[in-house]
């Protein structure tokens, strides 16, 4: 990962920590105890149950540590421009209560391949994605919470104006005066850009007014009780279930081109 521009990619040792911290949690909040035996037996290089879970640090990283590389070779040699997209949709949103179990991620990852391709016959370009999808806790002005999902990839062989076009936010849909549901930006460093895209954790973010009297939303790490929240839906995932890829797929464990 050096040699990709990331120095600061985190280790086996992070992984283990964070695994024990995250065993004990589940533990004491009654979880099943074939879910933290397993979880607990899982290291960098053998996972402790009969399925590989998302929520296992370990697992997070050996994909991370598979699909950065590959990935970073794969669209770099595609034709055209390589972008960042960052979509966040306010149909992909829970009530609090629901938790983020009640965002379907087969119906994200549906809504974003339908647009993809409408994109590709209206264009006849071969566009290309690697990413995933991923949830944040909102808080509003007035303390409410929802559960909000958006996805990161890294998209070879669209246009910024292509792009702005297939993903665009109806005008049907109800968004903050402060809200940007869809970013695009060139790709600076596709490694660090893609690792990002595939993180393993949430944060809440938090509305605020700012000095100028504008609202934003400032990024804080989830409570005690959210975090817990976040790591059972996790851990109720399959290793890979959040990867969303468009124009490829894993062939015995190699991103390769769709075609092949």
């Amino acid at each position: 990962m050096d040699a990709l521009g990331l120095p600061d990619f985190e280790t086996e040792q992070h992984c283990t920590d964070r695994q024990q911290r995250m065993v004990r949690a589940l533990a004491r909040a009654k979880a099943r105890r074939g879910l933290t035996h397993a979880l607990a037996r899982c290291t960098a290089d053998a996972c402790g149950s009969h399925r590989c879970r998302e929520g296992c640090h370990h697992a997070a990283r050996r994909l991370r540590l598979a699909l950065v590389p590959q990935a970073d070779r794969l669209l770099r040699a595609q034709p055209g421009p390589l972008l960042n997209v960052t979509l966040v949709h306010p149909a992909w949103e829970a009530a609090y209560e629901a938790g983020p179990e009640a965002i379907s991620i087969p119906t994200v990852k549906q809504w974003l391949k339908r647009r993809l391709t409408r994109l590709t016959r209206l264009t006849g370009a071969s566009i290309m994605a690697a990413g995933s999808f991923e949830v944040s806790l909102n808080i509003g002005d007035a303390g409410t919470k929802t559960w909000a999902g958006h996805v990161h990839f890294n998209c070879a062989g669209a246009t910024r104006k292509g792009l702005h076009a297939a993903l665009a936010i109806g005008s049907s849909n109800t968004l903050d005066d402060y809200a940007k549901p869809l970013v695009i930006k060139e790709v600076t460093n596709t490694a660090r850009q893609q690792a990002y895209a595939l993180k393993r954790f949430a944060e809440q973010r938090m509305a605020y007014k700012a000095d100028n009297g504008r609202r934003a939303r400032r990024s804080l790490p989830l409570d005690t009780a959210d975090q817990l929240t976040f790591d059972r839906w996790l851990c109720e995932l399959s290793s890979g279930e959040r990867v969303f890829l468009f124009g490829c797929k894993r062939l015995n464990g190699q991103l390769v081109g769709s075609s092949r």
